[in-house]
């Protein structure tokens, strides 16, 4: 049998898992919100402003947003056009993942490393949970990959291109989103005593070209924000979001000094990664304890040390921060994915004593899927999905075909721990969140309103409460009343919460309601909410009502 028949067929079930995911809906906030943007930004034609809630807005940078935005000019406004953007960068990412391994390890290494970052949890979730995530994944291992053939070949295409990548991750997420980068540039060549290149006057040029690259975003905000002093941004005036951009969306939040405050763990990403990064957590945890071990004392100048410092710096500054969120750790995730793979390929020659543990972690892990799904079937109870038919089926044949190759035991526990989890994302993609789905009660009460109410205006109270959800699904316009000005709304449309309710019933004003949804925040499970039986006492309601 072909010997990549195997690698073949892990790739057709991971675009399978990712195809399910592409039309499935957005979740609130997060997604929604993102996708409610774009959809302005589309609907206007307006490429400059950022809107949300028919305010300005001011977070994030713009590049996600046009990308999205473009995507609905062409396919429309739809969960798969929001996503695919997203999910074709990340491929990308994944495809400069297997270069930058091959050149600095050998072709096995490089096929391992790309399963991991594909089927690490967190990973899925963010092709499926789509923000900035997938993006950055892409643009920050490509912006190293060039830069790195820079140093390697010294050809100005290569300079430029590693800027171009770099200036795109900053146009996404900021230019914090240089740390990874720059750590590993600096720390490779730093253990390796490159001072050459360290006080290579060409980065200079380097800076120049990000600089350059990133103008269109330098400019939208100058003409949103700078140019506008008298908008109110942040309950102020005399915001620059040219500064925010620089600033405050960055080091403000780090010293925790910006209009936007967290609070923080420094422990925090030590214990998210061991549940993002499944099934490779633990084996990414000893392979980095390895590698500094074995060059602690002396260096062997035929390592790499991009990636186990990109890794470290990375998650250290963000663990000092008080901004952190679990996908955070997926900018990093190609680089966690080349050294456990560099671990797992080493296992049988320098790591033998490790082997024992390297088997009974995947085990464990590989029955925990089986144990996963058992329960959520019985305590969610799913509507069954024949999709999941079909994820079985590529699963039984993908497992056919490494049992048919002769593959070490090594190999093949490998191999099982990708298809099994493989295995569970499909019925997570299937049955899981489907099921949730149900509970978004802004969601369905647009997609109810786009067929009972089409054509008719959709009122909000303008009390600073966000519908992200009901914004990005519903086809119609959106106008937004103030507490005041409700008595002067006869026969109009409104979507409300109960808090609305109770506004109208002490203002004395009148109403029918049309219909009503079930509503949870489902980006924020708890067990009493996933138990069928106990999940009514956990519901709110939304409600579509017409004022009498």
């Amino acid at each position: 049998m072909n010997k990549h028949l195997t690698y073949i067929s892990i790739a057709i079930l991971i675009c399978i898992i990712t195809l399910i995911g592409l039309p499935l809906n957005l979740m609130p906030p997060d997604a929604a919100l993102y996708g409610s943007i774009a959809k302005t930004m589309h609907l206007n034609n307006d490429y400059i402003n950022l809107y949300s809630l028919g305010k300005d807005w001011l977070d994030k940078p713009h590049l996600p947003f046009w990308l999205t935005a473009v995507s609905f000019k062409i396919f429309g406004i739809s969960n798969f056009a929001y996503k695919l953007p997203a999910v074709l960068t990340f491929l990308f990412g994944v495809w400069v993942t297997f270069k930058f391994t091959e050149e600095n390890y050998n072709r096995k290494t490089a096929i391992l490393a790309t399963i991991i970052l594909s089927t690490s949890l967190h990973s899925v979730i963010s092709n499926f949970d789509v923000r900035a995530e997938p993006y950055l994944t892409g643009f920050i291992i490509a912006g190293l990959y060039w830069l790195y053939k820079y140093v390697k070949t010294k050809k100005f295409k290569n300079l430029l291109l590693g800027s171009l990548f770099c200036a795109l991750a900053v146009m996404t997420k900021g230019i914090f989103a240089l740390i990874p980068i720059i750590a590993a540039l600096g720390g490779h060549l730093l253990v390796h005593k490159k001072w050459k290149e360290i006080l290579n006057p060409m980065w200079l040029i380097g800076i120049l070209l990000i600089t350059l690259f990133i103008t269109p975003e330098l400019y939208a905000l100058y003409q949103q924000f700078d140019m506008h002093p008298e908008k109110i941004v942040f309950g102020k005036t005399n915001v620059s979001g040219i500064r925010f951009f620089l600033w405050d969306s960055q080091f403000g939040r780090f010293f925790n000094t910006g209009p936007i405050k967290g609070r923080g763990d420094v422990f925090f990403f030590l214990h998210t990664i061991l549940w993002a990064f499944l099934p490779w957590a633990i084996l990414f945890y000893i392979a980095s304890f390895l590698k500094i071990k074995r060059n602690f004392k002396k260096v062997q100048p035929q390592e790499e040390f991009y990636s186990i410092f990109a890794t470290i710096t990375t998650l250290v500054i963000f663990s000092l921060s008080k901004f952190q969120l679990a996908h955070y750790t997926n900018i990093v995730f190609p680089f966690m994915a080349i050294l456990t793979a560099d671990f797992i390929v080493q296992l049988s020659t320098k790591y033998q004593k490790s082997i024992k543990t390297y088997k009974v972690s995947q085990w464990f892990l590989i029955s925990i899927v089986f144990i996963a799904i058992t329960l959520i079937s019985i305590f969610l109870q799913p509507k069954f999905n024949p999709l999941f038919i079909l994820v079985a089926i590529a699963c039984i044949a993908t497992i056919y075909v490494i049992q048919k190759e002769r593959n070490d035991t090594i190999h093949k526990i490998f191999l099982y721990s990708s298809v099994s989890f493989c295995l569970l994302y499909g019925f997570m993609l299937t049955h899981f969140y489907p099921t949730l789905f149900k509970y978004q009660g802004g969601v369905n009460a647009a997609k109810y309103a786009n067929t009972a109410l089409s054509g008719q205006k959709i009122h909000f109270i303008d009390n600073g409460t966000h519908n992200f959800g009901f914004e990005f699904y519903l086809n119609s316009t959106i106008k937004r009343v103030k507490k005041e000005d409700l008595k002067n709304k006869p026969e109009a449309i409104f979507y409300a919460n109960s808090k609305d309710l109770e506004l109208l019933d002490t203002i004395k004003i009148r109403y029918t309601i049309l219909n009503d949804f079930d509503f949870y925040r489902i980006t924020k499970l708890k067990g009493k909410f996933v138990n069928h039986k106990s999940r009514p006492e956990t519901l709110r309601k939304k409600y579509l009502i017409k004022l009498n």
